[in-house]
């Protein structure tokens, strides 16, 4: 027999107010009083009405996950924790892959606000003063992390600026006196938001210019595996390859390795990211480390409390850390 709300409030000898607190777990019940509302609420196999209570309460305790890649293994380790989050916290999510559509994920927004999500977390590729004016109008709580939209909009995320700045004095630190900086997104500047690549790329271009001794050049080009191949074969000292992100690298040492090149005995290759596939990957790639799984906690736990009327700082940075291994 399924049981209502008020029903399990009669069984247990309670307020329908008290059953709630018991079952969110939230203060104002005896430790003995949440046992029995819990064991009786599953003797009778009780399930909340999540419409009803919606009606009630004007939440749909349902959150919105829009991301543009989830073949790229940050993303998808991201979405994890994210998940486990607001599952904790008694929301369902709802995820949707824009594939790098700009309209389509301008649709996925409007379909979620259609379905009353409580709040949207969003790693973009639109931009600009429409799109911002469109997350405005929605009424909503949003969260970004991966590319920002704009200051107005909470973002989580790591100082990707520094962090690459310190990944090219890592590599002069290691002698390396010729370095390519490898970033196949920066050939849609102006076209898509790619607010990651470009904080990357500036990060490079500064540490650069504090580095006269060092030789650096840009690949941003489609066929940058074979723009590569040219300049190790161009005479010189032994170049370091940095990759705007670890997906780059691990297509660049498997390339390289299809062609006979050593690494890191001929060319020395670092990434960026610390996917979990590295685990699996020889030789092992330096890269930089973030914590991806705070990043996906702290995207819901923030969206959660902004649902809740507190307010969320502009950025929010996760710390990171270079992971240095046999690549180098």
């Amino acid at each position: 027999m399924k049981v209502t709300s008020k029903q399990l409030a009669e069984l247990c000898g309670v307020t329908r107010g008290t059953v709630d607190r018991a079952l969110n777990n939230r203060p104002g019940v005896s430790p003995e009083t949440r046992e029995k509302v819990l064991k009786v609420a599953a003797e009778y196999g009780y399930r909340p009405d999540f419409l009803a209570q919606s009606l009630v309460k004007g939440q749909t305790k349902t959150l919105g996950v829009v991301l543009f890649d989830i073949h790229n293994r940050i993303f998808s380790q991201l979405f994890i924790s994210f998940e486990a989050e607001a599952r904790r916290q008694g929301y369902f999510i709802y995820l949707v892959l824009s594939s790098k559509d700009q309209e389509l994920e301008i649709e996925y927004i409007h379909s979620l606000l259609d379905r009353k999500v409580d709040g949207i977390a969003l790693s973009p590729i639109s931009m600009g003063a429409s799109f911002e004016a469109l997350l405005a109008k929605s009424k909503v709580p949003i969260v970004t992390f991966g590319n920002r939209v704009s200051s107005k909009i909470p973002y989580v995320w790591i100082d990707d600026k520094n962090a690459i700045k310190e990944a090219v004095h890592h590599i002069a630190a290691k002698g390396y006196r010729r370095i390519v900086y490898v970033s196949p997104p920066l050939r849609f500047k102006g076209t898509s938001n790619i607010y990651v690549p470009e904080q990357r790329y500036k990060g490079f271009v500064e540490a650069c210019s504090s580095l006269p001794e060092v030789w650096h050049t840009v690949v941003s080009d489609a066929d940058y595996l074979e723009h590569i191949l040219q300049l190790i074969r161009e005479p010189g000292e032994k170049l370091a390859i940095l990759c705007s992100s670890d997906i780059y690298a691990l297509d660049v040492l498997r390339f390289l390795e299809s062609h006979g090149i050593r690494v890191p005995e001929q060319v020395g290759i670092m990434g960026c990211d610390n996917i979990d596939i590295l685990n699996y990957v020889t030789p092992h790639l330096t890269t930089i480390d973030f914590q991806v799984d705070e990043i996906g906690r702290r995207s819901a736990a923030m969206l959660i409390d902004s649902i809740k009327g507190e307010s969320l700082p502009a950025r929010t940075h996760v710390p990171y850390s270079i992971i240095d291994r046999d690549s180098l």
